[in-house]
């Protein structure tokens, strides 16, 4: 093997890597999403506080979405730059 062919292998396994974090941050925030409504559902004078905390974890998981987003394109263009 030459160095490309590791090199592409290594941001092969870095954006495998993101791909699992994206899924594991899509899996915890609508599980977290729904297990805070269907708590919170059931005290309505709670129901504010949990709505409040939901909106947390969408933000945060969209934030942590957005950033790994970003670090799968980056991977790709590197990969793209190998074959050039």
């Amino acid at each position: 093997m030459n160095k490309e062919e590791k090199k592409k292998n290594i941001l092969d396994l870095k954006y495998q890597f993101e791909m699992q974090k994206i899924n594991a941050i899509l899996i915890m925030g609508s599980v977290g999403i729904i297990s805070f409504i269907g708590t919170f559902i059931w005290y309505k004078e709670r129901l504010f506080f949990g709505l409040f905390i939901s909106l947390i974890i969408i933000a945060v998981s969209f934030l942590f979405y957005s950033r790994t987003k970003r670090r799968m394109k980056k991977i790709l263009q590197e990969i793209e730059n190998l074959t050039d």
